[in-house]
């Protein structure tokens, strides 16, 4: 059997490669602090709707926030199998601290949230978590339910608008190097993945696809000081069953609402955000934030502050 491997046609490089890609002809660049003395951090729980489970989020709100004051609010959600801690809480942190209320929450099956197998990844399952997390929102006496947005990095990138194409209830979308290529993704027959399924629920060991090793994300997911997570979880690999059957530039047509699109000039996903963009309806925005490789997008602060400016002007327009 031919196996297919997301390291494919250059998508992800070498560490070695990625790392002198970072390092010559550009200015050095440091990470990105979040703002975590101007922020309340509330850990909070609630229900998703379909599967019932309990999922783990903290809600963020500016430190100036007044007692009565109602404020609108974002979810902000990472990358796919990534935890709450990681580079979507250093967005809603930022977020928050120009006057937002913000949610970053583990979805099912991730960080501290119910579900086996872990780490288990199914955009549909996103969706849901995602729906659920507005319906929390709108349990909340300071947030304003009419004024409820959404960003998705990398795979909630492409998660998030599929979630909420018919959802109402949000406003505005946004997409931050949206990852597309789910569906590319085969590292073995889809019989051969069913088989390893059908292992797990009789009572067998998870087969894992860990899609960091090796490529260009170990600079951010295996330094401590970037977005290294201990409760960080490789997904079982039968979660590509799911991706096969997921084509987010085609359920992005079916958006309703004002939709932003975020590429790193250097990123490999910059042909798959400018897909998003054109599938997309109208009113829709790109912005290309020069210089930077997709994971540098995550938290080196030149570009997540430029990507924040842009967040904010598309936000306080049509949020």
């Amino acid at each position: 059997m031919k196996v297919r491997n997301i390291l494919l046609a250059g998508a992800l490089l070498s560490s070695a490669t990625i790392t002198a890609q970072t390092t010559v002809g550009k200015e050095n660049l440091e990470v990105s602090k979040a703002p975590i003395e101007k922020v309340d951090r509330t850990p909070v729980v609630f229900t998703q709707q379909e599967n019932g489970f309990v999922l783990a989020g903290i809600l963020y709100r500016p430190r100036t926030w007044k007692q009565g004051e109602r404020l609108k609010a974002i979810i902000v959600g990472g990358p796919m199998y990534s935890v709450k801690e990681q580079t979507q809480s250093l967005y809603a942190q930022l977020l928050a601290e120009a006057g937002y209320a913000t949610l970053v929450f583990d979805h099912s099956y991730i960080g501290a949230s119910e579900g086996h197998p872990r780490g288990y990844e199914d955009p549909e399952i996103k969706g849901a978590d995602l729906r659920s997390a507005v319906s929390y929102l709108q349990t909340l006496n300071f947030v304003d339910k009419d004024h409820i947005g959404a960003v998705g990095i990398c795979g909630s990138g492409v998660y998030v608008p599929n979630a909420f194409r018919n959802d109402k209830r949000v406003k505005a979308i946004a997409s931050i190097v949206p990852f597309i290529m789910m569906e590319d993704i085969r590292t073995h027959s889809d019989d051969a993945l069913l088989k390893m399924k059908s292992m797990f629920e009789k009572g067998g060991d998870v087969e894992r696809l860990d899609l960091i090793k090796g490529s260009e994300g170990e600079a951010y997911y295996r330094n401590p000081d970037r977005g290294a997570a201990v409760q960080a979880c490789p997904t079982p690999a039968w979660s590509q069953l799911a991706w096969h059957k997921f084509h987010p530039t085609e359920t992005v047509k079916e958006l309703k609402v004002p939709y932003l699109v975020i590429a790193g000039e250097k990123a490999f996903t910059t042909a798959g955000a400018k897909k998003m963009f054109e599938n997309a309806p109208e009113p829709k925005f790109f912005h290309l934030t020069k210089g930077a490789t997709h994971f540098e997008m995550y938290d080196m602060d030149k570009y997540v502050k430029e990507n924040v400016g842009e967040l904010l002007t598309f936000f306080g327009k049509y949020l």
